[in-house]
Parts: C-alpha cells; sequence; structure tokens
C-alpha cells in the first residue's frame, strides 16, 4: 500500500511535466465561478462610477496623471480622503481598454482577473522551481509544486480575485514575480537583456500598487540565500532594481505631492487610529496604536491557519482598540520579534525557512500601518503578497516532516477544504447586496458595513415607497444606521442616510436634525444642504396643509429660502401660507417673484388671480385669469374647487 501511494506522490509531485497544466486548471476551476458575479462594492470606484476609465481610450491620459480616487470623486481634495493619496494606474488603464471594448461587461472583467491569477500562479511555480533548484532538503520540484497549490487554493485571496477591484494586488504580485524570473535568469546567463526586463516588470508591479517596493528588497535577498551571488552582483540587482522605484516615486511625487502622509484624516472611516474621548475624536496615543497593529498581526496568522470567518471589513470598531498592556498584543508583538529572530538565526541553517519567514514579513511590513495609515486597520487583501511565504513554509513543513503517503493524504485535506472555503466565498462576492449583508453579520460592530447595509434598503425604498416591503426596508435601514452612528457618533454618511430615511418617512423634524448634524461638522456638504431644504419644504407643506398651522409653515419656508432663495416651489407655498393668512400683499410679493422666475407659467398667473380674487381686486384678478387661460385652457377645471 505504501508503495502505491509513494508512487501517486511521484507521479503527481516529482513529475513537472503537467504542473502547469494543474495549476492553470486548477487556478479557473476554483474561480470559475466569479465569472457569474456583477460588479461589486468598490469595482464601483474602479470601474464602473469612475469617469476617466467608462470614457475609455479617451479616458487614460487622465488615469496617468492624477490620483487613482479622482475619477471616482471628481473634485479635488476629494482624492485625498486617505492620507497621502493612492497612485495605482496601471490596472485602471487595463480597466479603460476593456471598458472601451465590452463596456460593463462584469462576465469580461472577472475573466481578466482569473487570467490574471492563472498567470501569476504559473509563474510562482517557475520563480519557486529557479529558486529551490539546488536545495537538499526536500525535492524542489514538489516544493514548488505544492506551494503553489496552497497558493491557488487559500480562501484569503478571495477579495483579490474575486473582486475585480483586487486586480490592483494580483498586477502587483504578478509583476514582482516576473521580475524576479527575469533576475534569476539574469543571474545565470548576465545577459543584461534579462536584466533590463526585470526594471519594466518592477516599474509595471509599482505602477499597479505600492507595495510591490517590498520587492526591492526580497529579490536581493533571495539571491544571496539561494544563488549566493556575491556582493558586487547583488549591489548590481539592487542598483537596478532601484531605478524603477525612484523612477515611480519621482513620478508619483510630481502627481500627488512629496509628503506621503500628508492630509491625515480626522474622519474614523479614513483614519482607524482615533478614538471618541469626551464628545471628540483624538489620535491614540504611540502604545495604543502599537497595541491595535499587534493585534491585528496575530489575527492575520489565525487567518492563514483557519480562513474562517472571512469578511470585506475591518473597520472600527469590527477592530477595537488595543493597548499594548492587552495580553493578545504583548503575543503578537513577541510572536512577530521571534519571526524575525528565527527568520535571522536561520539564514545560514535553512534558507527556505528564513526565505518563507521575510518573504512574510516584509510585504506586510509596508501594509501593517506600522510606517504609515493604510485608512483601515486590516484587509484580507493585504495578505496577498505575504501568504505566499506562508504557503512556500506550510508545503515545506509537510514535505520535510511527513513521509510521502502522508503528504499526499494531508496535502489533500488542505487543497480540499481551501478549495471548498473559496468557492463558496467567491458567490458571496455576488453582488453589493450579497456581501454587504453576508459580512454585516460577520463585522457587526463595524460603522462602515452598518451604513452599507442601510444605504441599500434605502435604494429599496427608492423605488416604491408606498408597499409594504419598503416600510419593512425603511425600518431595517433605520436600524442598520443608527448601529452605525452608535459606533462611530460623527458619521456623516450615516447621519446624511438617516435624514433620508426619515424624510421617506415624512418624519421631517428628525431627518431635519440629522442633516444639521452633518452640515455641524460639514458645513458646505451639497448633498446633505439639498436635501435640508426639500426637507424644510416638504415640512412646511406638512404643516400648512395637514396640520392646519401656516405660521410655522412660513418658519420653515424661510429656512428653505436661505439655502436657496430661489426655489419656484417653495415661494409658492410662501404665497399659499400668507395668502391663507389672508396676509395678501406678502402672498403676492412671492408670487410675483415666482412669475419673474417662471413667466410662462400658467400656475403662476392662477394664483395671482386667486389672491387678487380673494383680496377683493376682482379687475387683477380677471386680468391674471386670462393670462393664465391663455397659456393653459384647462387651468379652470385643474383647479377646480380651490379658492
Amino acid at each position: 500500500m505504501v508503495n502505491k501511494w509513494e508512487h501517486y506522490f511521484q507521479q503527481v509531485f516529482n513529475n513537472g511535466k503537467y504542473h502547469k497544466l494543474i495549476i492553470s486548471f486548477f487556478a479557473f476551476f476554483i474561480y470559475a465561478n466569479t465569472t457569474l458575479n456583477q460588479f461589486c462594492v468598490d469595482d464601483s470606484i474602479v470601474i464602473t462610477k469612475n469617469e476617466y476609465v467608462t470614457k475609455g481610450f479617451s479616458g487614460i491620459p487622465n488615469i496617468l496623471n492624477k490620483d487613482t480616487f479622482r475619477g471616482f470623486f471628481k473634485k479635488e481634495g476629494k482624492d485625498k480622503l486617505v492620507s497621502g493619496g493612492r497612485y495605482r494606474p496601471l490596472t485602471l488603464v487595463a480597466f479603460a481598454i476593456l471598458y472601451q471594448c465590452v463596456g460593463a461587461n462584469p462576465f469580461m472583467f472577472h475573466l481578466l482577473c482569473i487570467l490574471c491569477f492563472i498567470l501569476l500562479c504559473n509563474f510562482i511555480y517557475l520563480v519557486l522551481l529557479q529558486l529551490f533548484r539546488n536545495q537538499k532538503l526536500v525535492s524542489p520540484i514538489a516544493l514548488a509544486f505544492l506551494s503553489t497549490l496552497f497558493f491557488v487554493a487559500h480562501p484569503i485571496h478571495t477579495e483579490c480575485v474575486a473582486n475585480i477591484k483586487g486586480l490592483d494586488e494580483v498586477a502587483a504580485l504578478l509583476f514582482s514575480i516576473l521580475s524576479f524570473h527575469f533576475v534569476l535568469k539574469w543571474c545565470d546567463n548576465n545577459r543584461p537583456f534579462h536584466l533590463m526586463l526585470s526594471m519594466v516588470f518592477l516599474f509595471l508591479g509599482l505602477m499597479s500598487k505600492e507595495n510591490t517596493i517590498s520587492f526591492l528588497v526580497l529579490i536581493p535577498f533571495a539571491t544571496i540565500l539561494f544563488y549566493k551571488t556575491s556582493m558586487g552582483k547583488t549591489f548590481k540587482i539592487f542598483s537596478a532594481l532601484l531605478l524603477p522605484v525612484l523612477i515611480f516615486l519621482l513620478i508619483r511625487g510630481s502627481i500627488l505631492g512629496w509628503n506621503p502622509v500628508e492630509g491625515i484624516s480626522g474622519e474614523l472611516m479614513n483614519n482607524p487610529f482615533l478614538k471618541f474621548t469626551n464628545g471628540k475624536y483624538v489620535s491614540m496615543n504611540l502604545g495604543e496604536r502599537i497595541g491595535t497593529i499587534s493585534y491585528t498581526l496575530v489575527r492575520y496568522i489565525g487567518l492563514l491557519f483557519i480562513p474562517h470567518p472571512l469578511t470585506s471589513d475591518y473597520y472600527p470598531k469590527h477592530i477595537v482598540m488595543h493597548t499594548m498592556s492587552s495580553p493578545i498584543s504583548i503575543f503578537g508583538f513577541l510572536g512577530y520579534i521571534s519571526f524575525i529572530i528565527v527568520g535571522m538565526i536561520q539564514l545560514k541553517r535553512n534558507q527556505i525557512i528564513s526565505f518563507s519567514i521575510f518573504l512574510y514579513l516584509i510585504p506586510l511590513f509596508i501594509v501593517s500601518n506600522l510606517v504609515f495609515s493604510v485608512g483601515t486597520l486590516m484587509g484580507e487583501r493585504f495578505l496577498f503578497m505575504s501568504s505566499l511565504g506562508f504557503c512556500i513554509l506550510l508545503a515545506y513543513v509537510l514535505l520535510k516532516y511527513l513521509n510521502k503517503t502522508q503528504v499526499l493524504w494531508f496535502s489533500s485535506i488542505i487543497l480540499f477544504l481551501y478549495s471548498v472555503k473559496t468557492i463558496a466565498r467567491n458567490m458571496d462576492w455576488k453582488d453589493d447586496r450579497t456581501i454587504i449583508f453576508t459580512d454585516v453579520k460577520t463585522s457587526s460592530n463595524s460603522a462602515k458595513i452598518n451604513n452599507a447595509a442601510g444605504a441599500v434598503l434605502l435604494e429599496d425604498v427608492m423605488k416604491d415607497r408606498e408597499s409594504k416591503a419598503s416600510q419593512v426596508s425603511l425600518e431595517r435601514a433605520i436600524k442598520y444606521l443608527k448601529k452605525a452612528l452608535e459606533i462611530h457618533p460623527k458619521y456623516f454618511d450615516a447621519n446624511r442616510l438617516l435624514g433620508n430615511a426619515y424624510f421617506f418617512k415624512k418624519e421631517y423634524s428628525q431627518a431635519i436634525a440629522y442633516y444639521t448634524e452633518v452640515l455641524k461638522y460639514l458645513p458646505g456638504d451639497e448633498e446633505s444642504l439639498t436635501n435640508l431644504n426639500i426637507t424644510y419644504r416638504e415640512y412646511a407643506r406638512q404643516l400648512g396643509m395637514e396640520q392646519n398651522n401656516p405660521t410655522l409653515a412660513i418658519e420653515y419656508l424661510n429656512k428653505a429660502l436661505v439655502l436657496e432663495p430661489n426655489d419656484q416651489l417653495t415661494l409658492n407655498l410662501l404665497g399659499v401660507a400668507y395668502g391663507t393668512l389672508s396676509n395678501y400683499p406678502k402672498a403676492l410679493e412671492y408670487f410675483n417673484r415666482v412669475l419673474q422666475l417662471a413667466p410662462n407659467s400658467a400656475d403662476s398667473y392662477f394664483n395671482l388671480y386667486l389672491t387678487y380674487s380673494n383680496s377683493g381686486d376682482k379687475q387683477k384678478a380677471a386680468e391674471f385669469l386670462m393670462k393664465a387661460q391663455n397659456l393653459d385652457p384647462n387651468i379652470l377645471s385643474k383647479y377646480q374647487g380651490v379658492k
């Protein structure tokens, strides 16, 4: 029996004839169901609501010379909500080209992601073969193959492959691995062309996402470990790779500015290292910041070993603040120090272990919030590069410490469990509604996803405000939005959406309170100002017509008029309110202002007719009735019964 399993092992792991084909089919099989998905969450930022991407070819110049988020926010300054801005144009250029060719076709965009992932996995396999070819501790081909299979199947990657926006992570690692591949080829043959290609690919990786910079260190480090390159040759590799990094930083700086921490936000959703104290947000102190980061680093390890539950949202307070006195933070801090020490110790003893550890640590360091804030406390996408180190180490441990039969069984079980979880998680990324209402159960204490759930439900309400289903959705929306505000008391979006919710409920005084709360902190917020104007007007209409309180109605109409002095509906309602109070001169004043704004409006003339008629000026009344009828012969029947 053992011989039979050993034979299977030889056929599967040590016969590389079909490895690339197996990797390709396996990757496609794992992610094929994503082609049934729609655009989802942040896809709107980089595709469907990005004005430069939707222009196709003509939008590419703007993609290349502006912040990545500018095409979505459309306004100067809003794209700087995250500290230092973002410059990742390459995938947006790819999206623009694809949009030009196929339009907003999610199938084609998902297919692009799958194909890029397949390409990445094949080059990971090739690079690992190159790196490990002289290793005697385990079979190099088996290690490369099993490591790649673990990488293909690991569920932590779903956020990058199943979510189209995640192509930036896939492309960044793909081009980094290609750069790695050609450096290793150059080490073998000294052909300058290969070194030049490695520089080009590293630059493309940087243009995909900034964390590619970690390979500036990792590639020379690997050549020293596995190729025993001399100091001179290593310096040449580092210098060659440094050039595209400097060019990228020069381009980035000229477009976004030179301060990587410029514009650190005071909004919790863009700067998670804030705490709410004495009614205001203040920055965490150093101990709280390091404690919280240490906790997230422990969570990352946990997700690599047991990738469940997964969520797209790690915003406050799904991750809560920890101090350095917290046991789990101490454990995380000391644990990662231990990783570094073990990695250093193993530099000469076991290069595979050392490389795996630093391949995990260095890319993670870039996105850990230790250097600068990345805008959220943690994210599964941030493990995409680092997880390769974990997959190599996992494969190595199995191959080193288990016999061939055990390796087959254990690796099969791991790959089966990974695959089931990945395929199932892909379906959660079907569309906005599915991912939001799936992940709000996991991240129930996240202000952001509670707000998103409320927003989705309000979209349902807007489609049909009167149905019973809409009323149920409205109450659910309010519940989610209030939870968001409970977590983040100064959440502008949640306040604004609650204003909308109470507007739909016709509880206008509540709506006014929430819009006013937004404007307290964002005085120029156009959406809230517009909504507040409409709410003042509708509340006044309700007060005047349903509660027979024209005096209070006038008070709110005047507030609306301050916000929009030439709003015809508000002016018209003021005329009606003053007419109801028999203050005909004021009624005429407002109706005449409406007439100036809409000189061809039969309704305006008719309101003047009614006012003159009620005031006893029959001659003027007849004059304006004639003008109204000239514009609309059916005006009398339209207002039948109105006095």
